[in-house]
């Protein structure tokens, strides 16, 4: 488990390092309007793969036969007629969503990001069946290759053609890569095309539930683009995409260390010590937990900093975008933590409020922020989203007897401590910059 866990903590490590070497090099290259065009068709990719995801790797993680060749093949081929649907569909309503979106330019962009799809549905199932088997080895090897070909490749692309077409290209290469090495990288990767209806049948019954689950969260994390789309010219969305971007950076982490580390301890410590279990909580993450809020907040306040180390001196107003976005990976480090304990006592429903939480939150902070304070409101709901989820994560916490005030207020203390030592050090930065 510790090696499967440091092995994906690697990838993403990789991964968000490429990004920034990426990001460095391209804001010195392309224009911000370029990462508008960018941000724009990826936003759309994101939205139409996670209302048609039905959950293929789930369904063979945990099927009984999800090693059987003959069930991988049918799973092979739905996915593979899910990402020629989709390809087809995103082509033809390119026009359309260009016209809605008042950028009718980007017609043909949107339609050659539609390739996406369909390479992807190429690619072999053994990333997912590596992961059944608890071999993450190969998958790592897969993620790192595919982002250093992505790199390279949009580096290269946007010395050549100067253009937004350098992301796009480079994004098609990077999964097309993929793709070949899911093959290449695993023996007995080969699948051919099979249909069973009852097969089928099983899988969209189980999907359905993932496939609406998914809905909400897209919302969740695409309505903001979509609307700053609409509202910014591409040259200012370009910016606040940079911003989503590099404040995204965090985001595995938060994710991966609450659900591959503390959902088993949690889980663990219930049929071993249930009587200490609010104490398990808090004792078995309070160092790391109130290292990363300390490092958060100086990285909040460090907005500007980091903006004007990183980038073109064009990009120095995505400062004011990064500082807002970036505190919802901050907060949601304590959230994710509490999701995971309230599963293991059984109030799995916790998952749904606080999404139907973030959801409300979004409609009415973010409309009404929009009305009074323009676009930058719309902005700060985004990066709030998930202050009303901690007060819910405190409400169900108390009900499952697990909140302990004084562990909260050190997180949120540590939070405001970094925030205080960022303001410093990016005072810091810009005295010594300007001497």
């Amino acid at each position: 488990m510790s090696s499967g866990v440091s092995l994906v903590a690697i990838t993403i490590i990789a991964s968000n390092l490429l990004r920034i070497v990426s990001t460095i090099i391209l804001t010195r290259v392309l224009s911000p309007a370029d990462f508008g065009v960018a941000g724009l068709t990826g936003a759309i990719l994101n939205i139409l793969l996670m209302i048609s995801d039905v959950g293929f790797g789930v369904y063979i993680i945990r099927h009984a036969r999800g090693d059987d060749p003959h069930l991988l093949d049918i799973i092979w081929t739905v996915r593979l007629a899910r990402g020629l649907a989709l390809t087809l569909l995103l082509a033809a309503c390119a026009g359309p969503l260009a016209q809605m979106l008042d950028k009718p330019a980007l017609q043909v962009a949107i339609a050659v990001t539609a390739l996406h799809f369909l390479i992807d549905g190429c690619s072999s199932l053994a990333p997912f069946t590596t992961i059944r088997q608890e071999r993450l080895l190969m998958l790592s090897l897969l993620d790192i290759a595919s982002a250093i070909s992505q790199t390279v490749a949009g580096i290269a692309l946007a010395l050549l053609l100067h253009s937004y077409w350098a992301i796009i290209l480079a994004g098609l290469v990077g999964t097309a890569l993929k793709s070949l090495l899911s093959y290449l990288l695993f023996p007995g990767a080969g699948r051919r095309l099979a249909y069973d209806r009852q097969e089928v049948r099983d899988l969209w019954h189980f999907g359905r539930t993932i496939a609406s689950a998914h809905t909400i969260q897209v919302l969740l994390s695409n309505v903001d683009k979509i609307a700053l789309s609409r509202i910014f010219p591409l040259s200012l969305f370009g910016l606040y995409s940079l911003a989503s971007n590099l404040s995204g950076a965090a985001s595995g982490f938060t994710t991966l260390y609450p659900n591959r580390i503390l959902l088993p301890a949690f889980a663990r410590a219930l049929r071993d010590e249930p009587a200490n279990l609010a104490q398990i909580y808090y004792a078995s993450r309070r160092k790391l937990t109130l290292l990363y809020m300390v490092a958060m907040g100086g990285f909040i306040s460090m907005g500007p900093a980091v903006v004007d180390l990183l980038y073109d001196p064009r990009y120095q107003a995505a400062a004011t975008y990064l500082q807002l976005l970036a505190l919802a990976p901050a907060i949601a480090m304590n959230n994710y933590a509490a999701r995971e304990i309230l599963i293991v006592v059984g109030r799995v429903q916790a998952l749904l409020y606080a999404n139907l939480v973030r959801l409300g939150w979004l409609l009415s902070a973010g409309s009404a922020g929009f009305l009074l304070f323009g676009p930058i409101g719309l902005v700060a709901a985004v990066g709030g989203i998930e202050l009303p989820v901690q007060c819910y994560c405190w409400y169900e916490l108390r009900r499952a007897g697990l909140l302990r005030i004084r562990e909260e207020a050190l997180i949120i203390a540590a939070l405001l401590f970094g925030i205080l030592l960022g303001l410093m050090g990016n005072a810091l930065y810009f005295t010594l910059k300007a001497s």
